[in-house]
């Protein structure tokens, strides 16, 4: 079974000793290079993106590192490396290379996230990576130390260092600050784990809905999760003991929803069906489904500033085409706690530029999204 994974050609978070000005990164795997933005929307300059030969590569997903001092870049034409990009000079200077213990063949990488959430916003020289490989069918962890010398790192993924799974594609990765780490799969599931590399059992897996899962999130402190797929978006609240092992109630899954007058007057509402056709009413009342694919949800990032650790997350964001949906946190944690099974957020246009492709909540109230012709924007919320 081979699948799409969940990358995002977008990235960005402070620059700067200060962390006030933010910087974000945008990719073209078309044009094979990296643009750049400010804060205020202004274009500062590209990068063609090649690897240590000089070869050029089609970006496949960004994550920018150490207050942007680096990105780190998945390739298209280079699966089996994550390449480190220099961000003043625009050079690859180093590649990390993959391969697995005990067999000599590489290991291709699908997607990667930082070990711990927020961690790319303070200045560092070492690297730590969740990511899924092998089209989803591997999770590894990836530590390297960019003070060393070697320009091409291999790294050897040991025995306990992955893990490979058969019966199911993992498709989204999100992690806490603590480093708990939550995986969407291929068949609508988001599997939790404290420690992924120590068993290949999770300690708690939510099931039962639609997949596959499209992007998984999760707040900084692990108490609140949302998962996205094409047609949905789901929401739950979890107790520490849902990151441990042992038997323990599953949490139940609520989900997030654009009202169906909202819906029409945003002009979201799925395309009549032709004569013959069947309507997808299933006589409950319900919304409908929408007439394209939601964008990931994720949390906000007010939890990102290191001296605000009593600070919480106050809104959900995702997007449909170029319709900005938000839900507030103290809606959501109502409607659960009253049982409700959805909940209805807020929906505007955001922009006459056309759709959305992607978005990265930075700093606070500040979301990037990417449009159409390598355009990047600043939205506050």
């Amino acid at each position: 079974m081979t699948m799409t994974m969940n990358t995002n050609g977008l990235d960005g978070g402070p620059r700067g000793t200060g962390g006030s000005e933010i910087m974000s990164a945008l990719g073209s795997s078309r044009k094979q290079r990296l643009y750049f933005f400010t804060g205020d929307d202004q274009a500062i300059g590209s990068h063609a993106v090649r690897d240590m030969s000089g070869v050029d590569q089609s970006v496949d997903s960004v994550v920018a590192w150490s207050q942007c001092r680096e990105m780190l870049l998945t390739s298209a034409d280079k699966r089996q490396a994550v390449l480190v990009m220099d961000t003043e000079r625009g050079v690859t200077k180093s590649e990390l290379s993959l391969r697995r213990e005990r067999k000599n063949w590489g290991m291709t990488v699908d997607s990667i996230a930082p070990m711990q959430k927020f961690e790319q916003y303070g200045r560092s020289d070492e690297i730590h990576l969740y990511g899924l490989g092998d089209n989803g069918r591997t999770v590894f962890h990836l530590h390297h130390d960019s003070r060393q010398q070697e320009s091409v790192q291999e790294h050897v993924i040991a025995a306990d260092a992955c893990r490979k799974y058969k019966s199911y594609i993992f498709t989204a990765q999100a992690q806490t600050k603590g480093g708990f780490l939550a995986l969407g799969r291929s068949d609508g599931a988001v599997a939790l784990y404290d420690y992924v590399m120590k068993s290949e059992n999770a300690a708690c897996v939510l099931d039962g809905q639609p997949g596959p899962v499209t992007a998984v999130d999760v707040s900084a402190d692990g108490r609140w999760l949302v998962w996205t797929t094409p047609d949905f978006v789901f929401f739950a609240v979890l107790e520490q003991t849902h990151w441990c092992k042992g038997k323990k109630e599953k949490p139940r899954a609520m989900r997030l929803d654009i009202s169906a007058a909202d819906q029409t007057a945003l002009g979201l509402d799925p395309p009549e069906p032709a004569v013959g056709e069947p309507t997808g009413d299933d006589g409950e009342g319900d919304d409908g489904d929408l007439a394209v694919n939601w964008l990931p949800a994720r949390f906000d990032a007010g939890t990102a500033d290191p001296f605000s650790a009593d600070v919480v997350e106050r809104e959900i964001i995702s997007y449909v085409r170029d319709v900005q949906v938000r839900w507030p946190l103290k809606a959501v944690l109502h409607a659960y706690e009253q049982g409700e099974t959805a909940c209805y957020g807020l929906a505007h246009s955001v922009t006459a530029n056309g759709a959305v492709a992607f978005h990265r909540p930075v700093l606070g109230d500040v979301d990037l999204v990417a449009l159409s012709g390598e355009v990047v924007k600043t939205l506050k919320f």
